[in-house]
């Protein structure tokens, strides 16, 4: 949806799976002037067809505001000003309502002086440069020799319907604590009635206007707000700290509103954007104690009327730093991390592919809430090593992350997406001596090994569509049928080789395209060989320059966050390659790639590891993915799920223990994309299939962590924890 403003730009509205709308923008003053056109587009369809069906005579005639407080208001009552100042009929058909007001609390800005203060006084101004003093003050019914100030009066006495606590404020001044508790009861009940008969009893506003808080938070509902569980439309009376009243519009009186404008700004609020898009598993007033914003999506009705206008830095997440010690020298990573709800619970840690940091972004955001969830950083320092010695590095980091979170208690499951799956490969191998040597019993291991052995039991490990050598030979099926397809329109097939690998008289896997891992070899010798030369760095370098400044355009950038795109690509797409650099990715995928058949044959033995060590393990691929094999991953499925079974000694994978577990996401279209790159992607993707492959994924990663922390609290491996209880009950009532 495409809706336009008075400066004749246009911006993108998107409405996601779950019925909101969603705009954003590059700076909060534009995200104010969207949602102010919207008010706009509501207040002319109102003016010219609404009004006349409407119930009662006072919203016949009168266009009704409910207003919360905050800075990102303000953004709301500039653009009014800037942009609709003569186009909207304020003084005839506008009136404003709160959604709160206090008798004192510290840090507290009353909604209604901000109104009078950033917006009333103001729009006098200019309406007395547009009409004259003498016409204003006749409109208001003042004297003709009326200043400004009585101006400014009469439009807050005819325009605003104030929550007036001031004799409550006053009797807790003179320590009369009880007294103001009735004086508040007084104006709470006042305050309703007030609304009741101009608007019915559902308090139904044309529309509402409020920021959120980082938490959540909407109005006066804050997380674990008793008064969340009431649904009947009503004005609430909420005793806040330092013996403080606030007067309150409760949850009945939000969902009912014809439409509900938020206007979010400022760092840390993409945790609580996120729970109110995406699907939780628990029960779904659990999630609106947890974040109240979630309560605008009981019903698909109430999630549409809901606008979500947001500036960019609204969607950043706290920066983290893992720091460790390697030969005496001090390294140090960064993480973008999103906190959880539960103290000292489940932190995960999410390794990205190629495609960078930000391929996580959904994960960060979709995550159970109660998680603490970690994409780390890689770091700059590989891009100067040697390529053998670059993915062990970045496993040392990861395990000096997982034992660094262990050792406090936490479990720490982790997540690999691309090639990343070459990471947690030699984060296993990093239990032996050497990659020749022979896997070790559990009890000769040395004791920082036992303890990254327990933390991977007791959270396993997840691959998403991991890639591993023998991907570069099936991608080059891949590519002949794309070619194919092209040329001579060929149908497509993305799934490359019969057969990736083979069995050898111990049952163990071979590459069954041992000939053509080993050409990819040569193949690849020519990035090795630039990549060598002086010139590549500063060249390539040149390049990522170029790419961040055409980033750095303003148009550019807004064509990015209202692409029609998935939730989370629009959250991040202008950070996306604004922070990537192409000399560190080519180096990392000349890494992975210099020497295919050696690293396919430690990925075999990670395996082993993995089979050795009992580790749940779980692997999501899409059945088309382009650049790694779903038959690939499914063979060695049908490895590791035989070993455990012969292990453990059961007949079936829903008997085992320690799970090995395979999803094969489908497609939703009947035909084969030409997209080779979205499949992959997973959870970055940028069609508009991406959100429902999010859900899948995260529920899936969900289950998988959770039945293992049931299992190791079970055997009092590690302390109990409240979001696996929970989640466990809501898994028995869903049978």
């Amino acid at each position: 949806m495409n809706v336009g403003t008075k400066t004749g730009r246009d911006f993108a509205l998107i409405q996601e799976a779950s019925g909101v709308h969603v705009g954003i923008s590059a700076t909060l003053p534009q995200a104010g002037r969207h949602a102010a056109s919207l008010l706009q587009r509501q207040y002319d369809q109102w003016l010219s067809r609404d009004r006349f069906q409407a119930w009662g005579a006072f919203k016949r005639e009168h266009f009704t505001i409910a207003l919360g407080g905050g800075n990102t208001v303000k953004a709301q009552y500039r653009a009014w000003l800037e942009q609709h100042h003569s186009s909207i009929d304020w003084l005839r058909h506008v009136r404003f309502f709160f959604l709160e007001e206090t008798t004192g609390e510290p840090g507290w800005e009353s909604a209604e002086q901000s109104l009078l203060i950033n917006f009333l006084v103001p729009l006098a101004s200019k309406l007395r440069r547009q009409r004259g003093i003498r016409t204003l003050a006749r409109t208001l019914n003042l004297a003709a020799n009326a200043d400004l100030d009585d101006i400014v009066d009469a439009m807050a006495t005819t325009m605003v319907h104030p929550i007036n606590l001031a004799t409550a404020r006053q009797a807790l001044k003179n320590n009369r604590p009880r007294k103001a508790l009735q004086l508040a009861r007084e104006e709470c009940r006042r305050y309703q009635q007030n609304i009741q008969e101009k608007l019915g009893a559902t308090m139904a506003f044309h529309c509402i206007v409020s920021g959120i808080g980082k938490d959540g938070t909407i109005g006066a509902l804050s997380p674990y707000t008793p008064e969340l569980a009431v649904r009947e439309p009503a004005a609430l009376l909420l005793k806040k700290g330092a013996g403080a009243f606030r007067i309150a519009l409760n949850r009945g009186v939000l969902v009912n509103a014809e439409q509900i404008y938020l206007i979010v700004s400022g760092s840390l609020k993409l945790k609580a954007l996120g729970r109110f898009e995406m699907e939780e598993t628990t029960d779904f007033e659990q999630t609106v104690m947890e974040t109240p914003l979630r309560l605008l999506r009981e019903t698909r009705d109430i999630a549409e009327r809901v606008y979500i206008l947001a500036d960019e830095q609204a969607l950043h997440f706290d920066e983290t730093r893992f720091e460790y010690s390697e030969r005496g020298q001090r390294i140090e990573n960064k993480a973008e991390t999103r906190a959880g709800d539960e103290e000292n619970g489940v932190h995960i840690l999410l390794m990205h592919g190629f495609m960078g940091l930000f391929s996580f972004a959904n994960l960060l955001i979709r995550l159970p809430s109660s998680w603490t969830v970690s994409a780390l950083h890689r770091g700059s320092r590989a891009k100067f090593m040697a390529n053998d010695a670059i993915f062990p590095h970045y496993a040392r980091f990861l395990r000096k992350a997982i034992l660094s979170q262990w050792r406090q208690g936490r479990p720490v499951p982790i997540a690999g997406h691309s090639i990343a799956g070459v990471i947690s490969d030699h984060l296993l191998l990093s239990l032996l001596k050497s990659y020749d040597s022979e896997i070790p019993p559990y009890r000769k291991l040395r004791a920082e090994d036992r303890q990254l052995v327990d933390a991977l039991r007791t959270g396993g490990i997840i691959h998403l569509a991991s890639w591993s050598p023998c991907d570069g030979p099936n991608t080059g099926e891949n590519v002949k049928s794309l070619l194919s397809h092209l040329r001579r329109k060929a149908d497509l097939d993305y799934s490359g080789f019969e057969h990736i690998y083979q069995r050898d008289e111990q049952g163990r896997l071979l590459p069954a395209q041992a000939d053509a891992l080993a050409d990819s070899a040569r193949n690849l010798q020519r990035l090795d060989r630039f990549l060598s030369q002086r010139m590549s760095r500063p060249l390539i370098n040149g390049m990522t320059v170029g790419l961040r400044k055409l980033l750095e355009q303003r148009s550019v950038q807004q064509r990015l966050l209202n692409a029609d795109l998935p939730y989370v690509m629009r959250l991040v797409g202008s950070r996306l390659l604004k922070t990537a650099s192409l000399y560190g990715m080519a180096k990392e995928v000349n890494a992975a790639l210099h020497d295919p058949v050696e690293y396919q044959r430690r990925h075999l033995k990670a395996l082993d590891i993995i089979l050795a060590y009992d580790i749940p393990f779980l692997s999501i691929v899409h059945q088309d993915d382009f650049l790694v094999s779903p038959g690939r991953h499914r063979e060695e499925h049908e490895y590791l799920l035989a070993g455990r079974l012969r292990k453990e000694g059961v007949s079936s994978e829903d008997e085992l223990t320690v799970p090995a577990r395979l999803v094969i996401l489908p497609r939703e279209q009947d035909e084969l994309s030409l997209d080779p790159l979205n499949p992959h992607l997973l959870v970055m993707s940028t069609n508009r299939e991406g959100n429902n492959m999010a859900r899948q994924i995260t529920a899936a990663m969900t289950r998988f962590v959770n039945e293992n922390l049931a299992r190791a609290m079970r055997q009092k491996r590690i302390r109990a924890l409240a979001s696996v209880t929970r989640w466990q009950r809501k898994q028995a009532g869903q049978k």
